[in-house]
């Protein structure tokens, strides 16, 4: 558990060393923003960027919880973090760093957006969502994140898009009976949503349904 006290004194600081990282990036300091990187890490949590790059996402959300409930402002300055470090990786060419991290950030972005329950002071970065969203769209992304933004795009209400890409799931995971459920469950808490929802995002009940009985019947199939 990471043990800092979020408050407005916090928060402005946050926002001072930010700005100060982008100035550097923006300068094309980009070793000095890593330095402020780590040191920010260090202020917050006594922990350096090393630290946090080795932690699995799961490591990291256990880390922000007090009660089994997630900090969600610990967490986006988490995210922004990484995702700066991510940026400034980039642009040393270090591709490969920098999309891991990007994962990472990304994850953990969406995780506090689909917790948060009343306005917290850091929301205003939940922007970096979509910026994440778009930088690794070329990339070839893991289940788990994939599986992380389609809980984004139900959140959001994007219902059509978190279809899509749940068929993206499908055929990667080749209709495993396991994948044919989580489909199922989606279909399932697609269906608790009133008819105006779905029709913002593009989709009827009756179509809902439809996909849910075609899943139903492959499920059958596959346990045969």
């Amino acid at each position: 558990m990471l043990k800092i006290n979020v408050n407005s004194e916090l928060i402005r600081k946050f926002s001072e060393i930010i700005k100060r990282i982008l100035k550097k990036i923006e300068a094309g300091e980009y070793e000095k923003a890593l330095t402020d990187i780590d040191g920010a890490f260090k202020d917050f949590f006594r922990l350096g960027s090393k630290f946090f790059n080795a932690l699995t996402e799961e490591n990291l959300l256990d880390m922000v919880k007090t009660n089994n409930i997630i900090d969600v402002d610990k967490c986006i300055i988490i995210s922004k973090l990484l995702l700066e470090e991510g940026r400034a990786l980039e642009k040393l060419y270090k591709d490969n760093e920098s999309f891991f991290i990007y994962q990472k950030s990304l994850y953990l972005y969406i995780e506090a957006y689909i917790h948060v329950e009343e306005e917290v002071e850091l929301e205003e970065y939940f922007q970096d969502i979509e910026i994440l969203l778009s930088t690794i769209s070329d990339y070839k992304l893991t289940i788990k994140l994939q599986k992380q933004i389609v809980k984004y795009y139900f959140k959001d209400g994007k219902y059509d898009i978190a279809e899509n890409l749940l068929y993206e799931i499908l055929e990667e995971e080749d209709y495993t009976q396991d994948s044919l459920v989580y489909v199922l469950k989606f279909y399932n808490d697609l269906l608790t949503k009133d008819d105006q929802e779905l029709i913002k995002a593009n989709l009827h009940r009756e179509e809902v349904l439809d996909s849910k009985n075609a899943i139903e019947k492959k499920l059958t199939f596959s346990s045969l």
